[in-house]
């Protein structure tokens, strides 16, 4: 029953959407906790310790809580595929906003106290994942989001496949940078400090939690990106008029035609997608 189907699928993108985001949300709220209940705050004072503060907070929402959400909208956002993918391009970019704040951050609180940069394993990965994702963010948008969707097809359908892989190679950098990050900060305040990370402390116990809950989220992004094909019919739909949900690959080979017939690439939609699947994709 195609209804049934359809509302079978629906149902399971929404609690999966529900999932991944409380997933995606926990880490952030726990790094809150830890910086304005452990460790005093955020300040932009180059006379306190408080401006690397921001550094975390900024990282953990651009290149965990942003990304995520920029990597599942395809998949789980309940909208047209025009739609997700202004949402997709523009998580991204705000991502890239909270990363560049994040690098400001700590390279000035290093310079006010005469640290210096880039010397651990955590900055490597961190420097390396950031100014990458930053380029590919930038170069992506400008590749796919074109005003005139016929344009450069040849160049999409070719850079297409790369900015997938590329993509996933920076979500794992990124989850590695947060994660190293984590501990290297735990490291330098609860075993370099006067606290101790083996007493069980609720700090300690806390930033256990975080880095694990972190992987869980992982792990949902994961699942979705493999099992979850990308779907062009908005569920926004009433009941009645409902059409089963789509994977784009589908529509992929569907809807495309020779060009030596006198068509585009992509052919025309309305001859292989009925009318009131149209209507959710406008």
């Amino acid at each position: 029953d195609p209804e049934l189907d359809l509302s079978v699928k629906l149902k399971t993108r929404t609690v999966l959407l529900v999932l991944v985001e409380i997933a995606l949300t926990i880490p952030v709220i726990m790094m809150l906790w830890w910086v304005f209940g452990y460790m005093g705050g955020v300040a932009w004072s180059s006379t306190t310790t408080y401006k690397f503060n921001w550094h975390p907070i900024a990282m953990i929402i651009g290149m965990f809580f942003l990304f995520g959400n920029a990597v599942i909208a395809y998949r789980l956002f309940p909208f047209n595929l025009k739609t997700n993918k202004w949402i997709h391009a523009v998580l991204h970019l705000l991502a890239v906003g909270f990363i560049i704040f994040g690098l400001v951050a700590v390279f000035e609180y290093h310079s006010d106290w005469g640290y210096t940069d880039l010397y651990s394993l955590h900055s490597w990965i961190g420097i390396v994942t950031s100014v990458g994702y930053i380029i590919w963010a930038v170069l992506s948008v400008g590749v796919f989001q074109d005003v005139d969707p016929r344009k450069n097809l040849s160049l999409r359908k070719w850079f297409k496949p790369i900015h997938i892989v590329v993509g996933m190679f920076l979500l794992f950098g990124a989850i590695f940078a947060i994660e190293t990050g984590i501990y290297e900060k735990a490291f330098f305040r609860l075993f370099s400090g006067s606290l101790d990370y083996t007493n069980y402390s609720t700090e300690s116990w806390l930033v256990n939690v975080m880095c694990l809950s972190i992987l869980v989220a992982l792990l949902f992004l994961i699942y979705i990106l493999y099992t979850i094909p990308r779907i062009i019919v908005s569920s926004a739909a009433k009941p009645d008029d409902r059409k089963p949900i789509i994977p784009l690959e589908e529509v992929d080979q569907k809807v495309r035609e020779p060009a030596a017939e006198g068509g585009t690439e992509f052919g025309s939609m309305s001859d292989h997608v009925t009318p009131t699947a149209v209507q959710a994709t406008n």
